[in-house]
Parts: C-alpha cells; sequence; structure tokens
C-alpha cells in the first residue's frame, strides 16, 4: 500500500528553522486604506521579479523580493498590496518547509482584517486559502478543509468563477477531500480547476499540469494507465515551460516511479527515483520533505525487490530527515515506520515490526503517546485515518506472525484480535466522512482485508481455547461486517431521515438535489467528450458541493437525525436466532485465497465449517452459468455438483424447508437452486437432484438487513394491497435511439400482465396497469408509488457494469429531457417505494458490477433502497415465453395457495412446475429469477 506523501503538494520545501527568519511587521500600526492605489513602476518591477522567482522555485530568493516590496508598499500607504504581499510571503515560507511560520504569518494577517472588520472578499478568499495551504502541509486536513471552504465561498462572494485564484482553490480542496478517501469528490475538483487553467492558459501552464498531476495521483489509487497517462501530461508540460531540473519535474518523476512500483516495474520505478534524486540534490542542501520522501520511495521498491538491507538503510534516512523537519508527529513519520515495520517483518523480526507499527500508530495521533506494544490508542485526534488504518492492520498481522513462528502464546493472538477490532471501529468512523457511493464501496474493498483476517484468526483461536463458542461468534460479527455495509448505512440514513423531525420541504429539498446530482452524473457518464462534458463537469461539482452542505446543516440542527443516521446496529447471533423461525435455515459464506467458510445458522444451532478452496473455483461459477446458457450439459452437471460439494460441506438440517443465502463476491450471480445435492446421470433435466427440490430459496445482503426486512414486513402496514403493472410490450427502435442493441418486442408480457390482473381483481384487490403507449416513464413517476403493495414490471432491463449509473429499466419515452424512457438506477434510488414485492421480469436485473464486500451493485440494490421489502429479479436474458407462464404461476401459488403463499414458497412451486415441463425443463427458463426477501 502506498501513501504518497508530500508528493501531492506540488511545492517545494526547505528544512524547517527552529529560528524565526522573519518577523511579521505588525499590520495592527498603521490604518487600511487605499485599496485600489497602484504601486509605483519600481515596486511592479520587484513584485514581478519575485514571483517570477516562486514560480521558479527558488522561494528563499522570493521571499527576499516580496520583503522588499513589501516594505516599499508599506511607505506608500499601499495596505492592500502590503496584506497580499505578506500572504505570498507567508505561502512561500510554507513551501520552504518553515509551515508554522509561513501558518503563523498568515493567521496574523487574518487576525487583523477580523480586527478591523475588514470584509474585502477577495482578500478575505486568499488569506483563508493560504492558511489552508498551511495546515495541509502540517498533515491537518480538518483544519484544512475547514479554510479552503471558507476561502471557496469568500470568492464565490467576490463573484470569481474563471481565475487563477477559484482554480487554485479547487486544486487544495482536490488534495483535501484526496487525502481523507474521497477519490470522487477530489477528482471533480481538479478537472474543474483543470478547466478552468486550460481556458485562461491554453492548457499548457504550469498549473495546467499541477492539475493533471494531482488528477494522476487520485487514479493512481485504482487506474494506473489513467494515472501514468496524466502523468506524463504534467511532465511534458513541466519540462517545457520550467526546464528538465525544476523541482516539479522530479515531483512528477517521483509519482510515475510509485506507479511502476505498483506495477512490479521496479527497475523504471529505480531509474525515476535515481533522477529524482539527482535533481533534489542539486537544488537542495540538507534536509528537505520531498526529498525525504524519495528515500521513503526509494526504500519501498528496494523492499519489493527484496533487497531487505538497502531498504531499511533508505528507510531510516528518510525517517531521520523527517525527524528533523516535523519533530515526531506527523503522518509522513507515521507512514515511514508503517513502511519500515513491513521490511521487518518480511526479514523476520517480528518483535521489531511490531514495535515500528506501535511507533507509526502513534506518530500519527497528535495528543497521545507510545505505551508498550501490548496497548492501542483511542481512537481520537489523528492526522490521518487511512494511514493510522493502514498501521493497525499491520500491526495486528505482525503479533499473529511472531505468534506462529515464535513464541505459540495465546497473548499475541489475543492483542491481534483487538488490534483488528479497533481497526473496525476506525473503517466505521471512516464511513462518516465518505461523502459518495463510490468512495464507500472503496473503503468496503479495503476494509474486506480487515473481516479476511478476524474470520481466520476467529476460527483458529476457537480451535485452541475452551472457549470455542465466544471465537466462533467473532468469527460470524467479521464476517457480518463484510457484508453491504455500504448499502446497510444508505438504508439506514434513508430511515433516520424519517423518524428525527425533519420537515418534509427539507426533505423535499434533499430529493430535489439527489434527482439532479443523478441526473448530471449520468449524463457525463453517456457523455463521449465533447464540450459539453466541462459544463457537465461544472455542474456536478456545484450540485455536490451543495448537498454535501445541506446534509451536515441536517446533521448539526438535528441531532437526532446525526445518531440514527450513524447508530451501530449490526445484529449480534443471537439476535438472528430468534429472527429464524424453527423451519428456516440463514446460510452465509466467507471466501479466502485459499479457504471457504460456511456459515450455518438455524434458531437453535450455529455452526462454521472450514474448507479448502476447491482448485480454479472461479471457473466453476462462470462455467455454471456458461453451461446454463449455451446448454452444456455435462458441464453443467459437474460444475453444478462441484459448487454444492464445496459451498455446503453439510446438508442443511432435516426439519429445513427454507434457506436464506447471503452469497459472496461472485456467487450473486448464479442461482443456487440449480446446483445438485449428489451425483447424477440422468438423461434429461427434470430428475435432477437439484437443491429447489427440497427447499424454498431465497437471498439477501446481510444477516443485519434480513432481520431489519423480517422485521418491517412483519409490521408492514401498507396503505393497500393494490399492484400496479406495468409493459411496454413494443419496442420501437425509433424510441430507443440511444440503446446500441435491438430490443425484442414483448408480445408474452401483455398476456402475462393481464393474467395477473385477473388474479389480482378475483381477490378483490385494485389493478392499475400501464401497458404499450402508457407505460411511459412520464406516467410511471405520476403514480404514487408508495400506495403499491405490488409493483411488476414486465419489459427490458440492461446493466452496464462498467458505468452502474447508466443501469436502467426500459419504459416508454416522452420526448421530455428528464423523462426519456429509461429509469435509471439513480433515479430509482430517489423513488419513495413502499412495496411489499418488486418484480422485474426483464433481463439481467440481478447483476451488475461485483464489489468486493457489497456484493452486487445494479438496479436490484437501487430498489432496495428505495423501499422494496422484497425483490424478484432475473440473472441472464429471459425467454419471454417461459417468463410469461413462470410470472402467472408465481401470483396464483402467492394469492391461492395456503401452502405456498410465501413468496419464496410460490417462487418455487412456479419453478418446479416448469421443472416439469419438457419445454421449459433446462435451468435456462426457470432458473434466472431469483427472490431478494423470504
Amino acid at each position: 500500500m502506498v501513501y504518497p506523501g508530500n508528493l501531492y503538494q506540488i511545492s517545494v520545501m526547505y528544512i524547517n528553522s527552529k529560528i524565526r527568519l522573519f518577523i511579521i511587521v505588525s499590520l495592527l500600526n498603521f490604518p487600511l486604506k487605499g485599496w485600489s492605489q497602484q504601486a509605483s513602476n519600481n515596486t511592479d518591477q520587484i513584485v514581478a521579479a519575485a514571483n517570477e522567482l516562486f514560480n521558479q522555485g527558488k522561494y528563499a530568493e522570493a521571499i527576499v523580493k516580496y520583503k522588499e516590496s513589501a516594505s516599499a508598499f508599506l511607505a506608500e500607504s499601499q495596505t492592500s498590496n502590503y496584506v497580499l504581499t505578506n500572504l505570498k510571503i507567508a505561502r512561500s515560507t510554507i513551501r520552504l518547509g518553515r509551515i508554522n511560520e509561513g501558518l503563523e504569518l498568515a493567521q496574523n494577517t487574518l487576525n487583523y482584517l477580523e480586527s478591523n472588520d475588514i470584509k474585502d472578499s477577495n482578500i478575505l478568499a486568499k488569506t483563508f486559502n493560504v492558511i489552508g495551504d498551511g495546515f495541509l502541509n502540517l498533515g491537518r486536513n480538518d483544519q484544512a478543509l475547514e479554510y479552503l471552504l471558507k476561502s471557496l465561498e469568500q470568492y464565490q462572494l467576490a463573484g470569481e468563477t474563471n481565475t487563477p485564484d477559484i482554480a487554485k482553490c479547487y486544486n487544495d480542496l482536490g488534495i483535501v477531500y484526496w487525502n481523507n478517501g474521497n477519490n470522487n469528490l477530489a477528482l471533480q475538483y481538479h478537472e474543474n480547476a483543470l478547466n478552468i487553467r486550460s481556458k485562461l492558459e491554453d492548457n499548457q501552464s504550469s498549473e495546467s499540469a499541477d492539475s493533471y498531476n494531482n488528477i494522476g495521483l487520485v487514479y493512481s489509487d485504482y487506474d494506473f494507465p489513467k494515472a501514468t497517462n496524466n502523468f506524463y501530461k504534467a511532465l511534458n508540460i513541466y519540462k517545457e515551460v520550467l526546464g528538465k531540473t525544476h523541482p516539479k519535474v522530479s515531483l512528477c518523476l517521483n509519482n510515475l516511479a510509485l506507479v511502476s512500483d505498483q506495477q512490479e516495474n521496479y527497475m523504471q520505478a529505480q531509474e525515476y527515483l535515481n533522477e529524482v534524486l539527482n535533481i533534489w540534490n542539486s537544488v537542495f542542501d540538507g534536509d528537505h520533505p520531498n526529498k525525504a520522501f524519495t528515500y521513503l520511495s526509494i526504500g519501498r521498491v528496494n523492499y519489493h525487490e527484496k533487497q531487505y538491507d538497502l531498504a531499511i538503510y533508505n528507510l531510516e534516512k528518510a525517517l531521520k530527515s523527517y525527524h528533523m523537519l516535523y519533530g515526531n508527529k506527523h503522518p509522513e513519520v507515521a507512514n515511514t515506520y508503517n513502511q519500515l515495520g513491513g521490511v521487518l517483518l518480511a526479514q523476520g523480526n517480528f518483535e521489531e515490526a511490531i514495535d515500528s507499527f506501535q511507533k507509526g500508530i502513534y506518530a500519527n495521533l497528535y495528543n497521545q503517546e507510545p505505551t508498550d506494544v501490548y496497548s492501542n490508542p483511542e481512537l481520537k485526534n489523528y492526522y490521518n485515518a487511512d494511514i493510522l488504518l493502514f498501521s493497525l492492520q499491520q500491526k495486528a498481522k505482525a503479533l499473529e506472525s511472531l505468534h506462529y513462528n515464535k513464541t505459540l502464546k495465546m497473548r499475541e493472538l489475543k492483542h491481534s484480535l483487538s488490534t483488528l477490532e479497533l481497526a473496525d471501529q476506525l473503517v466505521s468512523r471512516i464511513r462518516k466522512i465518505r461523502l459518495s457511493e463510490k468512495d464507500k464501496l472503496s473503503l468496503s474493498e479495503k476494509a474486506s482485508e480487515i473481516y479476511e483476517a478476524g474470520v481466520q484468526m476467529c476460527f483458529e483461536m476457537s480451535e485452541m481455547s475452551i472457549n470455542s463458542k465466544y471465537y466462533l461468534e467473532k468469527a460470524f460479527d467479521f464476517a457480518e461486517r463484510s457484508k453491504s455495509s455500504t448499502l446497510l448505512s444508505a438504508i439506514q440514513d434513508t430511515n433516520a431521515k424519517q423518524f428525527s423531525g425533519i420537515p418534509s420541504e427539507l426533505l423535499e429539498k434533499e430529493n430535489n438535489l439527489k434527482n439532479d446530482i443523478a441526473f448530471y452524473e449520468r449524463k457525463l457518464a453517456e457523455n463521449s467528450g465533447d464540450d459539453q462534458e466541462n459544463i457537465l463537469r461544472s455542474k456536478l461539482l456545484t450540485l455536490n458541493g451543495e448537498y454535501n452542505n445541506f446534509i451536515q446543516e441536517l446533521e448539526n440542527k438535528y441531532p437526532k437525525y446525526y445518531n440514527l443516521k450513524f447508530n451501530e446496529n449490526q445484529i449480534s447471533l443471537a439476535d438472528l436466532q430468534k429472527a429464524l423461525d424453527s423451519k428456516t435455515a440463514f446460510v452465509t459464506h466467507f471466501i479466502t485465497a485459499d479457504r471457504v467458510y460456511y456459515f450455518y445458522c438455524t434458531n437453535d444451532k450455529f455452526k462454521i465449517y472450514n474448507t479448502p478452496k476447491m482448485e480454479k473455483f472461479g471457473n466453476y461459477v462462470s462455467g455454471l452459468r456458461n453451461a446454463i446458457k449455451y446448454d452444456s450439459r455435462e458441464h453443467f452437471l459437474t460444475a453444478a455438483t462441484g459448487l454444492y460439494k464445496q459451498l455446503f460441506p453439510r446438508d442443511p438440517s432435516k426439519n429445513i424447508q427454507n434457506l436464506i443465502i447471503v452469497p459472496e463476491g461472485n456467487l450473486a450471480t448464479i442461482p443456487f437452486e440449480v446446483l445438485l445435492q449428489k451425483e447424477a446421470e440422468a438423461s434429461g433435466y427434470s430428475n435432477l437432484p437439484y437443491l429447489i427440490n427440497k427447499y424454498n430459496i431465497s437471498y439477501d445482503n446481510s444477516a443485519t438487513l434480513y432481520a431489519q426486512r423480517k422485521k418491517e414486513i412483519e409490521s408492514y402496514q401498507g396503505e393497500t394491497d393494490d399492484i400496479l403493472l406495468v409493459a411496454p410490450v413494443n419496442f420501437n427502435q425509433e424510441y430507443y435511439a440511444n440503446v446500441t442493441s435491438n430490443l425484442n418486442d414483448l408480445p408474452g408480457s401483455e398476456n402475462e400482465i393481464n393474467e395477473i390482473r385477473l388474479l389480482f381483481k378475483s381477490k378483490d384487490h385494485n389493478t392499475t396497469v400501464l401497458s404499450d403507449d402508457d407505460a411511459t416513464e412520464f406516467n410511471l413517476k405520476g403514480q404514487q408509488l408508495h400506495k403499491y403493495k405490488y409493483l411488476h414490471f414486465a419489459t427490458h432491463g440492461m446493466v452496464d457494469e462498467s458505468k452502474p449509473e447508466l443501469s436502467r429499466i426500459f419504459l416508454r419515452p416522452t420526448y421530455n429531457d428528464k423523462e426519456d424512457g429509461s429509469l435509471y438506477s439513480g433515479e430509482i434510488y430517489n423513488i419513495d417505494i413502499n412495496a411489499d414485492l418488486v418484480c422485474l421480469s426483464a433481463c439481467q436485473t440481478g447483476l451488475g458490477k461485483v464489489s468486493k464486500g457489497e456484493g452486487i451493485i445494479g438496479l436490484s440494490r437501487s430498489l432496495l433502497y428505495a423501499g422494496a421489502e422484497n425483490l424478484i429479479v432475473s440473472l441472464w436474458t429471459v425467454s419471454d415465453n417461459s417468463t410469461s407462464q413462470l410470472m402467472i404461476d408465481f401470483y396464483h401459488n402467492h394469492l391461492y395457495s395456503d401452502s405456498y403463499n410465501t413468496f419464496s414458497g410460490a417462487l418455487r412451486k412456479a419453478k418446479l412446475k416448469l421443472i416439469g415441463d419438457d419445454q421449459f425443463s433446462k435451468p435456462y427458463y426457470w432458473a434466472p429469477f431469483i427472490l431478494i426477501g423470504e
């Protein structure tokens, strides 16, 4: 794991001198006047020379010139220019590494402005920006964000929209948001800064290169090709504009080295870093933060090449330099201890590694001091949460390694476990400050490493301890925390708003903002890079800023909302068992690189089975889907039998009739119903020993969501028992010009909804039908959807795994910009649904992007968020005729059968009927539709 540190600052800093070289002339001794006066020609020339030195990275020389011009401005009573010049001195001082000195200078300026009640927005904006820059360099991301947001507000009050100053503010905000893991928002700020700078400087200024470099750093977390492309753009501009030995060139080269290192191209990384070090040594004498980071980078490459002694040599050089510059407390100090601990761990020096990680933890806490390695800190007052999370993870790993390789004492495992639990608490805190869905999903993926370590350790400790039940329950807790935490927090947020007294007009305002954001996100995803892209990005950035401010105001103004929103409500094993009846079993899996953990829970029994993961496990999963799709019976038998043995090492208890399954990862793309409980030789498909022959099967995202939904269903008090049936039937291509593949007409869907309508009418339920030309997006949104107990869509669906915001349900368009006939996932999120069941009788609506720790990201997720209690979706393209028959039989069973009236029971009986029909007995016809719920 790489934490790029000071490289993002695009600045050149110098040693942090203990002697104050410059004491600001008090601003309190003269009146502020003459804001619009012009400086003398001579002073103008001095300022121009100072600015040129600043742009060249010669900050010490620039300060000398700025001081000279400041004296002239003071003598000429050019107070406004004097103030601005002192801000430039402050920024230059920060760039030299004398951060506290520069920050104090900027704060003195702010104190003067406030004490004299001076409210010039432009001057205030610049002052706030410099202070924010200072806190950013100190590693105080929280305070940097506070002042940079103030700066942005003042620039906006001053009417600045496309100026270098507001671009600089966007740039700094992008850095702050990247620091706290909000990559999506960081990218928006950097792209908007680049857009402004490109217009002003024709895309060839060093400031534009700064933006390319920062965009590359955001992408370096997840997309190496895009990162490299942006770094090269920056590098070429820097060399052209500033020369080949400018400090910014070396910063960019260092970033390219980091990406090369991450891609295991170590020789290339070393070449870049050698060039970087040559530039630094030619420019600076003594210690310097960016030189320290280069030694840190070299040490990481040494580590990856298993040159451990050389790695330690370079990391210790970096650490010594950082201590000289920052003292013992700074995120870069913590980061260096982490890297050093990793090398020591690889060498087998476990005690030293643990000590290094412990030092890394406390270097990241600005008011706690380290104690012995068998104690952990309080989770408060940390500089960088992501670096702290890494420290805790690595310390836990080192303690576990010490146990198995040396001591065999439970003390190490117990403390390793408590450290992982602390890391889990930190993940919960980090989730609170992640602002976008994408960044929350990214956090879930990162946190999955913690939960994997916790599950494995607890299972092993259960086998060593007489109190095995205690550790098995902890293993369940870790596994449960790895399941759909982002979806759970989103649903929890929605529920919190309903029960915290927030006025309806504010909820309406939020809904409008979310709809607008979804609209522009979708338009941006559809955009192919034309002139509209920059307009869309700017609008989206503004909307996201408004929404984040709106939510913060809600949290501050309605503390009950905040408490409900962030209330930890993960279900315990005991409460899960209480939620299960005597005929239901809850099954979930946890899959590591080489093991499969099978969690089996009933109302009176809990077991965990740990089995070796079979070779080519992923091929079995994809092979099962392909065998069904292409009707390869031999491959189907092999995959369906092999997966059952792997996923069900023990058969469910004899009295069990219902299985609730939480599929792990790619397992969410297959129907467990088709798994074969024993070897089969039957010639056809009708008589195979499918799992569905014995059990009603349904799916869920986690035990917590299952129990929460079950409680809501039991207390369900819908306004009616009505059903809304929607079927466009005919898909004339002129209506769907933006769809690349043809949408076939669905004549069977018309019969499907007519038959379902009659079934409900005979039970005296009201039915509303939107079919053919009436099945428009406009008409659907005009319905009061929250009043329907059942929503049934018989249409086409499309899932876009690379751009989930483009996943949609197809309706009829109404030739309106926002009602184009495609009900996108972002729109579904903001629809108010109170349905007991939503049925998507459409193709592949249960698929989407598989996100580690979260499951499927697609239409099903958006419907659950919108309020669907139970959901029927499909896992592949379906047959019109078999689908129509399945759906009619499903509703008939639900409405007319005492034995099969539950959704899972009704769906199972309908599937069994198709299995018995020679025309539709193949799994392709009956298996794709699955129930999420019960």
